[in-house]
């Protein structure tokens, strides 16, 4: 599968520390830990606009930036997300027309992907990936229903609202943003895109009961279980990839306690100057959306010293799921 492009919307000022911790009130010991020990500074929020429209300037931005054939390609449209509602698909009767007239298409087909928590994205990846692939091979099989399958793009939407106390802030590690990301993503290669080698998505056992509640011992295990299987998912992604750690570029960070970055690099082999770095300190944690968010601050940095041939990109589910995913592109460099 390829990464054709993508979208994204952030706020058009960003919210500083100082602001946060008066509204959001975590107390000192808290504010002491974001600000010196993870260093971080501020978050993208929309103080006024809802998470409909939010989602849907995202797809007029998308439409407005793509290029005009994938978009008419797109057959697919899911939104991946952490908490468990299907909104906005849930009131389709009022707003599936209005998404059907967008995309130009009365067959087009939406849903959500949520199970994983903050590592959906990944989740909505894999699924979509399934139902093209399934295209693809209706076209191969010479089924007439699909003679325009094998090109289909699909759409993943990422990111949320911090609308309730539970998704605003997490004590020591760190506080969640509002970014949102439309990611174009099809079976063949397009100018530009980015090769998804391979993606790698494990759980924990206690995955079910975590979704259900938590408590002091369930979460000092998931303390305890995070660094080896996080280290375990990325290693076998890099395998599936037929990569090494010396051989990334740059490893994408989710933005919740920077410093985890640092010690998965010391377990799993790769270098910590190659973890970027440009968002994790000022977007606040956005959900889903944080690998989407860096792969294009990554593709858009103008700096000649990034050199991102191998891309290691993380997510993180709070229930227990964990993922990566590695991306190849072909640009020597990425500018």
């Amino acid at each position: 599968m390829y990464i054709h492009s993508i979208t994204s919307l952030t706020a058009p000022e960003l919210t500083p520390l100082s602001l946060l911790e008066k509204e959001y009130r975590w107390g000192e010991r808290n504010h002491k830990i974001f600000s010196r020990f993870h260093k971080m500074q501020s978050a993208s929020l929309f103080t006024h606009e809802t998470l409909p429209d939010l989602v849907f300037e995202l797809l007029q931005k998308l439409r407005a930036e793509c290029d005009p054939g994938l978009f008419r390609q797109i057959r697919y449209v899911a939104w991946a997300h952490s908490l468990h509602a299907a909104s906005p698909f849930d009131r389709m009767d009022s707003q599936y027309g209005a998404f059907q007239t967008f995309f130009g298409d009365q067959q087009i087909e939406f849903f959500s992907a949520t199970q994983a928590s903050c590592a959906s994205g990944l989740v909505g990846l894999q699924y979509l990936q399934a139902k093209m692939r399934a295209a693809q091979q209706n076209k191969s099989s010479g089924n007439t229903d699909s003679q325009n399958q094998a090109s289909v793009c699909g759409v993943l939407i990422t990111g949320e609202k911090c609308f309730h106390r539970t998704v605003q802030y997490v004590d020591q590690n760190g506080y969640f943003g509002e970014a949102f990301c439309a990611t174009l993503v099809g079976m063949t290669p397009s100018p530009h895109s980015l090769h998804l080698r391979a993606l790698h998505i494990q759980q924990l056992g206690a995955y079910g009961t975590r979704m259900r509640e938590t408590d002091r011992e369930s979460e000092n295990a998931y303390d305890h279980a995070f660094l080896p299987v996080m280290s375990e998912t990325i290693q076998k992604a890099l395998e599936c990839a037929g990569r090494r750690p010396k051989e990334l570029d740059a490893v994408l960070p989710y933005h919740i306690s920077p410093v985890t970055f640092d010690r998965l690099a010391d377990r799993t082999g790769f270098s910590r100057e190659i973890v970027f770095r440009h968002n994790l300190y000022t977007l606040g944690h956005c959900f889903c959306s944080d690998a989407f968010l860096n792969i294009k601050s990554l593709l858009a940095c103008r700096d000649n010293s990034v050199r991102a041939q191998c891309i290691l990109a993380l997510a993180s589910g709070v229930a227990g799921t964990f993922g990566a995913m590695v991306l190849e592109s072909d640009n020597k460099d990425i500018l």
